[in-house]
This record gives C-alpha cells, sequence and structure tokens, in this order.
C-alpha cells in the first residue's frame, strides 16, 4: 500500500469512529428521583421498594442463569 493512502484509510477511520462514538450524558441525579418519591404517599413508596427489589432479583437471575448456561457449553 502506498503511505498516503494507508494516512488517508487510517484518517478515515478514525473520522467514522468519531462520528459514530456516542456523546457522553449524564444522568439526572439522585435529589430528582428522591424528591419524586417524596412527593408520593407511602403505599406508592412502598410499591417501589418492591419494585426495585423485584427488578434486582429478576437481572440477578437471568445474569446468574446465562453464567452457569455459557459455563455448561464450555
Amino acid at each position: 500500500m502506498n503511505c498516503i493512502s494507508r494516512r488517508t484509510l487510517i484518517a478515515c477511520i478514525l473520522f467514522a469512529a468519531s462520528l459514530t462514538s456516542p456523546a457522553p450524558t449524564h444522568a439526572q441525579g439522585c435529589t430528582q428521583c428522591q424528591d419524586n418519591t417524596a412527593a408520593t404517599p407511602p403505599k406508592t413508596q412502598a410499591a417501589y421498594r418492591h419494585a426495585i427489589i423485584l427488578l434486582t432479583a429478576t437481572a440477578s437471575s437471568v445474569f446468574l442463569g446465562s453464567l452457569f448456561l455459557f459455563k455448561r457449553h464450555r
């Protein structure tokens, strides 16, 4: 390959990578969630707590199940 074409190829790859990389984002912060939750009735707050536990348990079981399946295929 010619040196100029190699440089052009590298420049094109870097340019394409810079266009496809996502911009940094920032979370809304815990205070906004805390304020929104504090404004809800106690029953709704309890439902949120139960939902968080349920979502954590579900995600953990999917993760552990996939680890178990991948370990068996090795």
